[in-house]
């Protein structure tokens, strides 16, 4: 269906672009992996015989739901599949579920498939109709897993567990070669995930950001997940010497400048080591007051919330999603892994956080707009994929030929119902996901088109 020869148009009772207004009854055109025209069916196939792609063959397929951009989960951890069952207990705080991860990761007897699990990882995305991820490995062998499915996005080295002295002799070297032996797993773009300023020190901080940018490639932190991330704001500690000072001193790491009392958040802290920048987005973000949230709109830094995770992992509350959304951060969604997470779609993620942005005060009514467009473009945009010969998250021409199809009722009667279409879809659009078209490739489909 995507030879050389050939136009595929795809139409839909409903298509959303996300850059641009919907289109009931509209069509996608896609010819060698791109998206070559967008609009109503009348026009598009209009377009394709007056234009550069007359002599061409065309092939129509239709669905009776909702097309739009393919899915995009800005922050994921393939390798984990298999341990699932770490998800599936109940703690009572983050340290606890911390144990439990550890007592299966660190367990040299059992036997870990990261490559299986990853793949596996991989294609339930793509079951899901996400097209493109910001996956972190940390083994080798999970390196490959984007490339698995074809699909689109960053694979994250993670960097954990580093002290100053050590990585000051050993780590730029280590990561260098580590580096070079996941290039070799088939892996069409790399990045490097400092883990936590909970988990490094202060010099592998320093130097993570630098080496990354020296290489062009992006960065991705695990960042205001946990409570020992929070800054006091307290009136009558806020003001405090340490408070005034800290900026001035070297800290050997994040937790040695929270021992000496001082209200800092680990946003305010990495910041301050120049680590912050567009080139990054953070994973979590729970803990973020509004100067946290100054500091990342400012630097550019996009955030990933991940919703259930938190929950499950016990960060102790929920992400301020509606300060997010009201003071114009750039905000994406996140599954995390299936060892904090009930399932990868991303839409379940969706759900949640339409409910949380509500309970916490959003009541503006393109609510449901912005988080379709948090699930697609936002989540290109805090990769960086937005712009470019291979932008994705939205459909437009030019843009990569990633689509998802999903089963959705459609209502265009009047304006309120299609406003409740679009509540549907991230309210209930879980599990609805019928077709995944990446690169203008068919990878996956529910009997949606004939074979």
């Amino acid at each position: 269906m995507n030879d050389l020869n050939t136009v595929v148009v795809y139409s839909a009772s409903l298509v959303l672009p996300v850059t641009a207004p919907a289109l009931p009854g509209g069509s996608v055109a896609v010819y060698q992996g791109r998206v070559v025209h967008v609009g109503t069916r009348s026009w598009v196939l209009e377009a394709l015989s007056e234009g550069s792609l007359r002599a061409h063959r065309i092939v129509e397929h239709h669905f009776d739901g909702v097309l739009l951009p393919g899915l995009v989960n800005a922050h994921t951890h393939f390798q984990y599949t298999g341990m699932a069952s770490v998800g599936e207990g109940t703690y009572n705080n983050f340290q606890e579920w911390s144990d439990a991860f550890d007592t299966i990761y660190d367990d040299d007897s059992l036997h870990k498939p990261w490559r299986q699990w990853a793949h596996e990882g991989a294609r339930q995305l793509v079951r899901y109709g996400t097209t493109a991820a910001a996956d972190i490995a940390t083994d080798l062998g999970a390196a490959g897993a984007l490339h698995s499915q074809g699909m689109h996005g960053i694979t994250y080295w993670e960097v954990m567990g580093w002290e100053n002295e050590k990585w000051r002799s050993l780590g730029p070297e280590w990561l260098r070669d580590q580096l070079v032996q996941a290039s070799q797993q088939d892996v069409a773009e790399l990045g490097i995930s400092p883990h936590a300023p909970y988990s490094l020190d202060s010099a592998p901080f320093l130097d993570l950001p630098d080496i990354a940018r020296g290489m062009g490639m992006r960065l991705h932190i695990h960042l205001g997940e946990t409570p020992s991330e929070a800054a006091d704001d307290s009136s009558d500690q806020l003001y405090s010497p340490v408070e005034r000072s800290w900026r001035s001193h070297h800290w050997n790491s994040y937790p040695q400048l929270k021992s000496t009392g001082a209200h800092v958040s680990a946003i305010q802290f990495v910041d301050q080591l120049g680590s912050l920048g567009p080139d990054i987005h953070i994973a979590h973000g729970v803990y973020a007051n509004a100067e946290d949230r100054r500091i990342l709109r400012q630097r550019g830094v996009g955030v990933a919330l991940c919703p259930r995770s938190n929950r499950i992992t016990c960060t102790q509350k929920d992400a301020p999603v509606a300060d997010y959304l009201r003071e114009g951060n750039l905000v994406s969604v996140g599954t995390d892994s299936l060892s904090s997470s009930p399932s990868l779609d991303v839409l379940d993620d969706v759900a949640v956080l339409y409910d949380l942005a509500r309970e916490q005060g959003y009541n503006r009514s393109d609510l449901s707009h912005r988080l379709i467009r948090m699930m697609t473009l936002g989540g290109a945009e805090v990769m960086g994929l937005n712009v470019g010969s291979q932008r994705i998250g939205q459909i437009n021409a030019g843009a990569m030929a990633d689509l998802a199809f999903l089963d959705i009722p459609v209502d265009l009667s009047s304006d309120a119902a299609y406003e409740n279409t679009l509540e549907r879809i991230v309210r209930e659009g879980a599990g609805t996901n019928r077709a995944t078209i990446i690169a203008g490739r068919v990878a996956y489909n529910d009997n949606v088109f004939a074979e």
